[in-house]
């Protein structure tokens, strides 16, 4: 072997024992850092732990006292920094551990069986600054209850809210709810659900209300709307219940006031449609299915939850001149329109309970109306042939005054003689228009004090148990003239 090549050897010789001992030297700090420091392995490592104690530490103790026994080469969470980035952690809203720069009260520098290097394994970590109770009531948020408190908090900053949410409501939410049935564009919505606050009727985390409802209805309800304007007076069942909800959607409806279906549909959902529907003749609101326009629909001062007491609720659309008349039928006077009405639906025109005049007889006694002879109006039900069924200007309910109401089918006695027979003896007497016959007219009836004669001083208009409808017993009307004359 020649000079040069000796040379070559030694060289590489060297070289070799240099690099050898430089590697010696690297691994020597960490192999010496266990001799002391039992760092446990968990599943996870930490990434500077594979490239050695000095990422973080200073080997071996250096710097003495000034750094603390755990010798790192700078105080968190500038040392974390080294690596992670400082944006993910100072964003508007951070987590207290974060402002205060204690990493190490979540995480474990070097390894742990929990993911992200946690040293306890959620939620329990969350529970060591957290309060516990939040998580234990009846009824749990499924994040909370899969321990997934990262799923809706970042767990250093955010910029979404101060509860670190990873994003804003209701955006947050609807990671997992259905959008379309919480909050469709084309629907009408709740106002919490307009302004994004979930959380104004939601626990996030747990509660003992249905839906983890912060309150019971109706009391969550109240906190919005006033309560005094839903507990006075008569209240609707569903509300007396508190069942609101039995009604209203909570978050969107394509109807008007957030009400599950459109009336009457709603109200069928408890009321008996055939009530309703199926008559002849229906109330227009009824037919229309605007039950609110008579009904309200939560409290009020009126039997039935009407909007008013009758008659003043029937007078918002029935007010016209045939109700103004002097003389009112009894009903009608005291304002009791469903005495003869039905206020939804009804088998007989005008919407009457009954036909008449079976329906004038639950007041009017049948006796006057049965007797062996009987008008044929009355007769035939036709009472309102003669009378106003509400008002009139005439005594009776009378449709005309006195005479006039007779000489609509009785003509001919006012043409001729009255009565067609012949007086007694030579007895003549003028009576109006010079026609000879008994007066009908402007003389005083002395079997009605303080009336004039009339057609009624000798009939009665209803029926009788003579012929003629002869208001005293007479077998023809001759017979009649010795009551007055004597």
């Amino acid at each position: 072997m020649n000079l040069k090549k000796l040379s070559l050897l030694f060289a590489w010789l060297c070289a070799s024992a240099m690099l050898l001992t430089a590697a010696t030297s690297a691994a020597a700090p960490d192999e010496d850092c266990g001799k002391c420091h039992k760092v446990s392995a968990g599943r996870v490592l930490h990434g500077a732990m594979k490239k050695g104690c000095s990422v973080c530490h200073v080997a071996p103790h250096a710097g003495g006292t000034n750094k603390g026994v755990l010798s790192l080469k700078s105080e968190q969470p500038d040392l974390c920094y080294d690596c992670h980035s400082r944006s993910l952690f100072l964003r508007r809203y951070q987590h207290k551990p974060v402002t205060t720069g204690k990493c190490t009260s979540c995480h474990n520098p070097h390894s742990s069986n929990n993911g992200r290097l946690l040293s306890t394994a959620m939620p329990d970590l969350c529970y060591k600054c957290h309060d516990k109770n939040i998580a234990t009531k009846k009824n749990i948020h499924f994040p909370t209850a899969a321990a997934l408190c990262g799923f809706c908090h970042d767990a250093h900053s955010s910029d979404n809210n101060e509860k670190l949410l990873t994003f804003n409501m209701p955006e947050l939410c609807f990671k997992c709810h259905d959008r379309a049935s919480i909050a469709e564009k084309t629907a009408m919505q709740h106002q919490p659900v307009i302004s994004g606050k979930c959380t104004a009727c939601h626990n996030p985390h747990s509660q003992n209300a249905k839906d983890l409802l912060v309150a019971e209805s109706p009391g969550l309800c109240y906190t919005c709307h006033d309560k005094n304007l839903y507990t006075s007076g008569i209240i609707h069942e569903p509300v007396a219940q508190g069942n609101c909800m039995s009604c209203h959607s909570s978050h969107q409806s394509r109807t008007e006031k957030l009400l599950l279906a459109k009336q009457p549909e709603l109200c069928y959902k408890c009321h008996d449609r055939k009530s309703f529907t199926g008559g002849k003749y229906g109330h227009k609101p009824v037919a229309g299915g605007r039950c609110t326009t008579c009904h309200k629909a939560h409290n009020a001062k009126s039997k039935f939850l009407l909007t008013k007491s009758t008659p003043g609720l029937c007078f918002e659309c029935h007010m016209n001149e045939e109700l103004m008349g002097r003389e009112k039928h009894g009903p009608f006077k005291i304002g009791m329109c469903n005495s003869c009405h039905s206020s939804h639906q009804s088998q007989a025109q005008k919407l009457l309970i009954g036909k008449s005049p079976d329906l004038c007889y639950t007041c009017h006694s049948m006796e006057g109306f049965t007797g062996k002879y009987v008008h044929k109006p009355v007769a035939d039900g036709r009472c309102f042939d003669c009378h106003g069924n509400h008002t009139s200007p005439f005594k009776g309910l009378s449709k005309s005054e006195g005479n006039d109401m007779c000489r609509k089918c009785h003509s001919g006695a006012f043409n001729g003689q009255h009565p067609n027979t012949p007086l007694p003896g030579d007895v003549k007497v003028k009576s109006k228009g010079g026609k000879s016959g008994h007066p009908i007219d402007k003389v005083d009836d002395p079997k009605r004090a303080n009336r004039t004669m009339a057609c009624v001083s000798c009939h009665n208009a209803h029926s009788s148990d003579w012929k003629g409808l002869f208001r005293y017993k007479a077998e023809k009307p001759a017979d009649l003239c010795q009551h007055c004359h004597r």
